[in-house]
């Protein structure tokens, strides 16, 4: 998903506290469910929470891969929502860690015009992919049947949750819906899949070219020299 209107800048030392706190509130009702009348498999819960954040870095760090490897550009990829706690450079893509680690997106435009619905919608798969190749991962390291057994062993409850949270992950994202917000409808990466095959060619070409500015916060416009490169 895309905040298309975030607030920008580091935290303030009074923003932070009131973070802190609600986070520790938060928190603590949690493991108050917990440890009350405790059992091992009661963790779970908590580790699907706990994995959830790695997972979403996985997820996007698989669309901009495939994005990248099929030649587009990778202008922007954002991590969270809300206001902005970090930012720095991977190469030419500039990298956003937001306040809310719950979901996140991965701008990029097309370098020329070839395939660019199969490319697009490859992109937008790449994500879930990325969570349900993690998933396979565990099935196959743990075994079918062990992985969806019933158990009070630490060790694969961890496993067993990771193999969770990879498999919600990666299906919520392949559902198809969108947000709508004050300036446009967003897809999320199963309807925007769908719409990859559906968008003209036109708006692909208008796409080509253009870059994310850091200073600016914005997408520059296309520069008529790149013309040369939409057949």
């Amino acid at each position: 998903m895309h905040d298309p209107a975030p607030k920008r800048g580091p935290l303030t030392p009074r923003e932070w506290v009131i973070s802190g706190i609600f986070l520790a509130i938060l928190l603590g009702l949690f493991a108050a469910s917990i440890f009350y009348d405790f059992s091992p498999v009661k963790l779970s819960a908590l580790l699907v929470i706990l994995y959830w954040i790695p997972l979403l870095v996985v997820h996007e760090a698989g669309h901009a891969f495939v994005a990248r490897a099929l030649g587009w550009h990778v202008g922007q990829v954002v991590l969270g929502m809300g206001r902005t706690l970090a930012e720095f450079r991977i190469g030419r893509a500039t990298v956003e860690v937001r306040l809310l680690p719950i979901e996140g997106f991965v701008a990029s435009v097309p370098t020329n015009l070839r395939w660019p619905r199969i490319k697009s919608a490859a992109i937008y798969f790449a994500g879930p992919g990325a969570d349900l190749l993690v998933a396979a991962a565990v099935l196959l390291l743990v075994g079918p049947d062990r992985l969806l057994s019933a158990s009070e062993d630490y060790g694969l409850i961890a496993w067993q949750s990771l193999a969770l949270a990879a498999v919600s992950q990666g299906v919520l994202n392949l559902i198809p819906h969108s947000v709508r917000t004050p300036e446009r409808e967003i897809p999320n990466d199963g309807l925007g899949i769908l719409r990859s095959f559906g968008l003209p060619e036109s708006y692909y070409a208008g796409l080509i070219g253009q870059r994310y500015n850091q200073q600016d916060r914005g997408w520059e416009s296309r520069d008529p020299a790149d013309s040369r490169n939409r057949s």
